[in-house]
């Protein structure tokens, strides 16, 4: 997923994936961190990058069936 809004500074791309961080006034700083929990649990992996356009990239990578879980860093 991506969008073409301010994107995400370097410094706050690990911390979005914190339970309870949040940078918006309104909201429980959830959202990220249980999407997170969840492609760990299926062996994946998910990042957010500088979109092409603007805004941020969101990146999940899941195993195909039959494969190994996924090992290493995040994109």
């Amino acid at each position: 997923m991506r969008d073409n809004g301010r994107g995400i500074p370097l410094d706050e791309r690990e911390r979005i994936f914190r339970p309870f961080h949040t940078t918006k006034h309104a909201g429980t700083g959830l959202g990220l961190a249980i999407v997170r929990q969840i492609v760990q649990r299926h062996g994946g992996t998910v990042g957010v990058t500088d979109g092409s356009a603007g805004g941020a990239r969101f990146v999940v990578r899941l195993p195909l069936p039959g494969t190994p879980h996924a090992q290493g860093s995040e994109t």
